[in-house]
């Protein structure tokens, strides 16, 4: 299936620095879209990691990624973007981004604090995190 984002969600993708084989982390990227897209730009050797704090949303994703879920290059992830942690057996990611997370886009200022460090946590020393509320995106620094 040939997956069609919205004018904004490419410009964010394609914004992305991504590389075959990266691992990526999108906060808040149920029903899947970008997510799709990204999975076949990191290629085989990479992964996606969806964490979206709407189980409705996660089971979505689940159905709508049901292939790359199948052959290992993305997952899921219920939790909510200032409350997350990445399971033990699962190894940081290069790189974060998120679209319209009330938490990370200065909706939600109080719980920006908690999220940066979740995000923080999951990422390796040299990854990065992007949010969409540039042009189309910003680089956000994160605690080291």
């Amino acid at each position: 299936m040939t997956q069609v984002l919205s004018p904004r969600l490419q410009d964010v993708v394609d914004a992305l620095p991504l590389r075959p084989g990266s691992r990526v982390l999108e906060i808040g990227g149920a029903p899947g879209a970008a997510a799709r897209v990204v999975t076949r730009m990191v290629g085989p050797g990479g992964h996606v990691l969806v964490i979206d704090r709407s189980a409705a949303g996660i089971a979505t994703t689940e159905r709508t990624c049901e292939q790359a879920i199948a052959n290992g290059t993305l997952s899921t992830l219920c939790a909510s973007a200032e409350n997350f942690e990445l399971p033990s057996d699962v190894p940081p990611f290069d790189l974060a981004f998120a679209c319209r997370v009330g938490v990370l886009d200065g909706r939600h200022p109080q719980l920006f604090d908690a999220a940066l460090l979740c995000v923080s946590r999951a990422l390796t020393p040299t990854g990065r995190f992007f949010v969409d509320t540039g042009s189309p995106l910003t680089e956000i620094s994160v605690p080291r």
